[in-house]
């Protein structure tokens, strides 16, 4: 539960005592809603368990519920706090419905018409129990034979029902018809704990090695799987990412083999069984543990040991075949394991999970099961090596190692187990196995490193013909020959789908025509379907990858790091490929595609009609696709299935490989590609970025936005291209999914007179809703013929467009109209951007940047926009003064700014505008005024909804007027105003005492000015929990009284010293801030060190970065402290960037 509401960093890693961790899930549920999902809940012996489970949930807000399946009534009665609620079988017509489709399949039932009347009494014996329908449904499906659902019918089975709901009886039906293959396979799996996720291929494995798969013609491996799909196909086993059985159906598998089978478990009763002729045995601790609050860690139960103890008495433990142990264990109980298994002699299948202690401490006859098959350990000891006697276990087929902890070395002989199938582990320790050419039997050998010895030699493959799956070869510069190479046999192993071949990256001496041979020799399979060369340092394909390649399997290329190879294979000539990478193939100049002689035979001229995905980087000689068709008629079909391409830094390309419609493009990301401009597609998403030497946007908006359905693009993102001087109309009129457009830092940009279409109809994109210009030539005119086009627009920015130099809102304003200012310019249509009408209506957020000379013109004003909620204007001087001009002119005292306005960020204010502004924003949530130098007093009446205030850079701003109505006010930032800060205190300069009551309510505060720490501040700070203290100047040291100040900060549980670079040394005080969880200090290299009364007891999260050395190697010996990170990113200060994007943008001004 902990990891599912946990954000950020983890509370509770490390943490095992139950009440911190109830404290912790408590505190982090704390003004959350919960929906709490317990399926299958069968716990009803211990309700005090039930009751610390609950311990953290009681104190949470209404409205959390806790839903519990069971069918266990002893259950409903422990937790029941309501009326439950009785599942009953599905509806008589539903389950029919269900069950026909259960039973038929995809055949026609209307054929059939006896078999839908036997079918229908079948149905009602079911009682409209899903589960049921599936599996008889099954069991009648794989023979639509009258007799054979008759025989169904009639089975004796059916009398063994005791009760309404018991559906055993119908499930045994299904298995009393399974083969008797199937049968033994199915009941063997009781021995697994209810709810196990199977792995197919371990489960297999364990049925070989109990001889349950006949061998034949096909590899045991494949008639296992075979068993495994057959059992799913009848209802068995349920198949995803693993196989995984219903608890019913496990049921059925405990009732059917309970001759030779048994899983012991705290909840097992032992009653009803000969334990005498068991010959499977399966232990689960993980039900007999339970917490002991007084020691703080997980006892065992007393009932479970001396059940352990009775199974030593009843079980013939030396006859047994199998034993397996699911769960961990202590001490105690390996004593008592060792002592009731110490006489097994015969086991086959022996699984011990997390080994605490040697092995002999649980079978300490260990050495002596030389019939053991199939062997599983897993040690939680790191760097415990597995035990020598592994080696003399000579019958053992699979030793599963894979997770044992930090296991590096194998025992030398591990090469004399010569009826190994399965060696489960790491690829590197696959490639430790010495002499590895005498198991024969191996079915799949990860890693082969080659090396100079005999018993790593290349020859050492030569005889493992058995082997599947995926198989490295490193090391390769140390074969010498063709001779040798072939030696490896890699033509004989049919059963490889994936082949890497490499050489060692930094070795000294390339001989290219020694790795062309050794690379030929190398020949694989025709099967093969996935391979990957590194390193390879010959000139030439291998004939078997040139031109009539027999590898028409082929799905996968990877090409890596093969600086000298020039002449690549024709990739064109692999009909099933789907992924081709070329990776640093430095001296590659040439991507062939395929001959025109294979592409004159072909017939329907299809050019990989599979791929998916297309990587070629860092190939700097490259220059262009060798297409067959690039001297015919261009006929053909290529990259239909395409989903990702990515070609990066190949300057000297040409030409791009002709992509045609990719219908099914999710990705393609193109960067540092000849004259080619940076391309980036995320599904629906296109940027497209220019530079200095990029071909026209024009070439580009060819090869690239047609082929990606211009039709489907929802965003477009033009920007960086210097030269780039028009999107014509037509490319608008086809973007008909368009939802936002950018287009900026293209200062030659303008749109072309607007084509209008008959009778007016808007012929450009329908659903463009957000539009941003920045940087961009484009006058008002031009973009006001757009507005008008943009029926559903709602977001508007517009920054660092010259060629606007006046606002008008609504309406048309006429070419003649005098200047509203003083200069007498002589302002042009052209210069004039439009606002039109029906978009006040609309507009949510508009933002005006960096337009010095901008004016508005016209009597209507910012009212106008009725829906407005979000208003930026920065760096726009001149607009504020015709504003207030256009306002004297009406009646002078009428609002400036529409109600709805929740958004408010202005630059340039004084106090007369501001004032006004202001007057009539009672919904305003967020204030932000900066570069306002003759701002002296900001007047706060109105704005009670005010959430969030933000003033940066106003030096003479002297006073907060109004804050006595501010009664919800969150956050606040104060950053280069040294009179506000000077007068916020108990005493200030101008006559009275500033009204401190509006900070109640404060949780954020971000200062550069540490005047704010005093007595009368802080202690109007109670709900205060962030506080971010940046780019101060000039401040070295905190006194003594703001020490004491700080200590007042009672909620305080973040702390923030960030650009610091004065400040000297951190708070004296600061281990007496109680509630602080968390510190971070960034870029403060005057600081040495960390106070010397230490850090908070409560802090659980240390920062640094960009900081002295001293104080970072101490911070890194820091104790008592469970997070500490030192240059690193796991903080990332988000919002202190947010803030310093915003700085340094006004800084540029």
């Amino acid at each position: 539960m902990l990891d599912c509401v946990s954000t950020g960093v983890s509370k509770h890693q490390g943490i095992t005592n139950l009440n911190k961790l109830q404290e912790i899930l408590d505190d982090d549920l704390k003004s959350k809603r919960l929906l709490l999902v317990l399926d299958d809940m069968w716990e009803d012996k211990d309700k005090s368990r039930w009751d610390k489970l609950l311990a953290p949930l009681r104190c949470s807000i209404n409205g959390n519920v806790i839903l519990v399946t069971t069918r266990n009534h002893s259950v409903v009665k422990m937790i029941s706090t309501m009326d439950s609620i009785h599942l009953d079988g599905l509806k008589d017509d539903d389950f029919w419905l269900m069950f026909k489709s259960c039973a038929f399949g995809d055949q026609k039932y209307e054929g059939h018409p006896s078999l839908l009347v036997i079918g229908k009494r079948i149905a009602n014996k079911l009682k409209g129990y899903p589960l049921a329908a599936k599996s008889v449904g099954a069991l009648l499906r794989r023979d639509l034979d009258g007799g054979h659902w008759m025989s169904i019918l009639q089975s004796d089975e059916w009398k063994l029902q005791q009760g309404p709901d018991d559906i055993i009886p119908a499930l045994k039906l299904s298995f009393t018809h399974l083969p008797f293959r199937l049968q033994r396979c199915f009941s063997y799996c009781a021995l697994f704990p209810k709810g196990h996720m199977f792995d197919g291929l371990d489960l297999v494995r364990i049925w070989i090695s109990q001889g349950l798969i006949s061998s034949g013609s096909k590899r045991m491996e494949e008639t296992g799987y075979h068993y495994l799909n057959d059992l799913v196909d009848r209802g068995f086993f349920q198949k995803s990412t693993y196989y995984s059985m219903h608890d019913l159906i496990h049921d059925l598998a405990h009732i059917v083999s309970l001759e030779e089978c048994h899983m012991m478990d705290n909840f097992d009763s032992g009653n009803g069984i000969d334990h005498a002729i068991i010959r499977h045995l399966s232990i689960n601790t993980r039900s007999a543990y339970k917490w002991n609050p007084h020691a703080c860690n997980f006892s065992p139960s007393d009932n479970f040991q001396r059940k352990l103890a009775y199974i030593g008495e009843k079980v013939q433990t030396k006859n047994l075949s199998t034993l397996m142990l699911f769960g961990k264990y202590d001490k105690e109980f390996s004593e008592t394991f060792s002592k009731v298994f110490k006489e097994v002699r015969y086991l086959r299948v022996l699984r011990l999970p997390t080994l605490s202690y040697s092995i002999d401490s649980l079978i300490c006859n260990f050495s002596k099961l030389i019939h053991l098959r199939y062997l599983e350990l897993i040690s939680s000891v790191p760097g415990t090596p597995l035990p020598e006697v592994i080696c003399q276990l000579y019958h053992l087929q699979v030793l599963d190692v894979e997770y044992w902890v930090h296991l590096s070395t194998l025992p030398h002989g591990i090469s004399n187990l010569v009826n190994l199938r399965h060696f489960v582990a790491r690829g590197e320790l696959h490639a430790k196995i010495a002499g590895v050419g005498r198991l024969k039997l191996l079915q799949e050998l990860k890693e082969f490193r080659v090396g100079k010895t005999k018993d790593f030699q290349i020859e050492q493959l030569n005889g493992l013909r058995e082997l599947g799956g995926s198989l490295a070869i490193y090391n390769l510069e140390n074969v010498e020959s063709r001779e040798e190479s072939m030696n490896a046999g890699l033509r004989d192993k049919i059963y490889i789908h994936d082949l890497l071949l490499s050489w060692c990256k930094k070795r000294f001496d390339v001989s290219s025509i020694t790795e062309a041979q050794v690379l030929e020799g190398l020949h694989p399979h025709c099967g093969l379907k996935r391979l990957h060369i590194t390193s390879y340092g010959g000139i030439y394909s291998p004939t078997w990858l040139s031109s009539n390649s027999p590898l028409t399997s082929l799905e996968s290329i990877y090409l890596e790091n093969c600086t000298k190879w020039e002449l690549l294979p024709p990739f064109g000539q692999f009909p099933l490929l789907k992924t081709l990478h070329l990776v640093q193939l430095s001296a590659s100049t040439e991507v062939p595609i395929m001959s025109r002689d294979d592409w004159a035979e072909s017939e329907k001229h299809v050019l990989f009609p599979c791929l998916e995905e297309l990587v070629i980087r860092d190939c700097p000689k490259l220059r262009s696709f060798a297409s067959p068709q690039s001297s015919s008629s261009g006929n053909g079909f290529h990259f239909g299935c395409l989903r990702r391409v990515n070609i990066y830094n190949c300057p000297q390309l040409i030409h791009l490989p002709q992509f045609g419609e990719m219908k099914s493009l999710f990705t393609m990301s193109i960067e540092g590609v000849g004259a080619f401009p940076h391309i980036r597609l995320l599904v629906r998403a296109l940027h497209i970025k220019g530079g200095a030497s990029v071909r026209t946007l024009d070439e580009v908006l060819v090869l690239v936005l047609t082929d990606c359905r211009l039709s489907a693009l929802e965003k477009l993102t033009i920007s960086s291209f210097l030269d780039f001087a028009c999107l014509p109309w037509e490319i608008f009129c086809q973007l008909l999914s368009l939802e936002m457009l950018v287009i900026m830092d293209c200062p030659r940009f303008f749109l072309p007179a607007y084509p209008y279409g008959q009778q007016g109809e808007n012929i450009f994109s329908p659903l463009l809703k957000k539009l941003v210009i920045k940087a961009c030539g484009i006058t008002g005119k031009q973009l006001s013929d757009l507005l008008l086009q943009l029926p559903l627009l709602y977001f508007l920015t517009i920054r660092k467009c010259p060629k606007i130099a006046s606002l008008a809102i609504g309406g048309l304003i006429a070419g003649n109209v005098s200047s509203t200012t003083s200069d007498n310019h002589d302002w042009t249509t052209d210069d004039l951007l439009q606002i039109p009408s029906d978009l006040l209506n609309r507009l949510q957020y508009l933002c005006i940047e960096d337009i010095p000379d901008l004016v508005l013109r016209g009597s209507e004003s910012f009212l106008g926009f009725v829906s407005l909620k979000t208003l930026h204007i920065t760096g726009c001087p001149e607009f504020f003064i015709s504003i207030m001009t256009e306002k004297e002119k009406s009646s002078g005292s009428c609002p400036l700014l529409p109600p709805s306005l929740q958004d408010l960020l202005v630059t340039h204010m004084d106090n007369k505008l501001l004032t006004s502004m202001l007057s009539n924003l009672t919904s305003l949530s967020i204030l932000s005024v900066s570069w306002s130098p003759e701002l002296t007093s900001v007047a706060l009446h109105p704005c009670s909804s005010l959430e969030t205030l933000i003033v940066e850079k106003c030096s003479r701003l002297f006073v907060l007027d109004g804050t006595g109505s501010l009664c919800s006010i969150k956050h606040m930032r104060i950053f280069e105003c040294p009179s506000l800060a000077i007068n916020c205190g108990p005493s200030s300069s101008h006559g009275q005492d500033q009204d401190m009551s509006f900070l109640l309510h404060l949780e954020k505060l971000e200062i550069d000015n540490a005047s704010f720490f005093n007595t009368a501040i802080c202690k109007s700070l109670p709900s205060l929990q962030h506080v971010v203290f940046f780019m101060a100047k000039n401040v070295r040291y905190f006194t003594e009284e703001q020490d004491k100040a700080l200590c007042h900060l009672t909620s305080l549980h973040t702390l923030d010293f960030c650009y610091c670079t004065d400040l000297l040394s951190l708070p004296k005080e600061l281990h007496l801030l109680s509630s602080v969880k968390r510190l971070s200090i960034k870029a403060c290299p005057g600081i040495l060190s960390l106070p010397e009364k230490g850090l908070p007891a409560s802090l659980q999260e240390l920062y640094v970065s960009n900081c002295s050395t001293e104080l970072k190697e101490q911070c890194r010996k820091t104790k008592n402290v469970r997070c500490v990170y030192v240059d690193r990113h796991a903080g990332k200060f988000i919002s202190i960037c947010k803030m310093l994007r915003l700085y340094f943008r006004n800084q540029k001004r």
